[in-house]
């Protein structure tokens, strides 16, 4: 019986080590399957516990881009009541990247700060993945929470310096998107800060559900004729100038 309770503790020892010891390497792993293959963990040092790394967004073209530096640590003490929580930080100035909670069926962001290329929004749909957009995405998540089909909490996303390859127009502006918590879902508002694209929209998303987005996109007069391919093959031309845009029905539902 000493022996077996001995030989229990031995291997209790063990498998505690291998765990606490487990490569920063499996925060690649881990960060690729929760964002669904949209970003990458590079250059890992440390354990998966607390380690640094080169965080990079996977572009549906299949290239690579660098987008920050970071150092991590995983809050061990809440793994006991089955929740993920990630802290990660800019290793340049300490700058906060990314601090979220993952949960059964709940997602917690309880802050974001990334700089995005706009081609990743070619992973959302063929359509989109088709248009070949360009440009920089600024995204600030605050206290985002959705769980189940609820959700809670603001998101913004700013395209700066929007394009397409199917434009020789570029930019075609700069764009804001404001998103909402509304408890059964996020209400979405699009607004144009300036460009000769102008963009206006609103809609709403239920988490595990596509999003319901209703856009008008109205193009200044010179900018008609060449912006016109690239808007029919978003939606069609209600009067003349004036397009109703709408989402690839494609467009891959989100779930925490």
């Amino acid at each position: 019986m000493r022996r077996l309770l001995l030989a229990g503790l031995l291997l209790l020892v063990l498998v505690a080590s291998y765990l606490v010891m487990l490569p920063a390497t499996w925060m690649d792993a881990l960060l690729q399957r929760a964002s669904q293959g949209a970003f990458a963990m590079t250059a890992t040092q440390g354990t998966l516990w607390r380690g640094e790394g080169s965080l990079q967004a996977l572009l549906p073209s299949g290239e690579a881009v660098t987008l920050v530096p970071v150092r991590w640590h995983i809050v061990t003490g809440e793994l006991l009541s089955l929740k993920l929580h990630l802290k990660a930080q800019s290793a340049r100035d300490d700058k906060p990247v990314l601090d979220v909670v993952l949960g059964q069926g709940e997602a917690y962001i309880q802050q974001a700060k990334l700089d995005l290329p706009a081609a990743l929004l070619g992973l959302l749909s063929p359509t989109l993945r088709e248009a070949s957009l360009s440009g920089q995405l600024a995204l600030q998540v605050d206290e985002l929470r959705i769980k189940n089909s609820h959700a809670a909490g603001k998101a913004q996303a700013y395209w700066k310096g929007a394009g397409s390859s199917l434009s020789r127009i570029r930019p075609l502006g700069n764009y804001v998107l404001v998103m909402n918590g509304k408890g059964d879902g996020m209400d979405f508002n699009l607004s144009t800060m300036g460009g000769p694209l102008t963009l206006s929209g609103s809609g709403n998303w239920i988490p595990g559900k596509a999003p319901d987005i209703r856009i008008m996109a109205t193009p200044e007069e010179n900018a008609r004729q060449d912006l016109a391919p690239l808007l029919r093959m978003f939606g069609r031309e209600t009067s003349p100038g004036t397009y109703q845009l709408i989402v690839d029905p494609s467009v891959r539902a989100i779930t925490p």
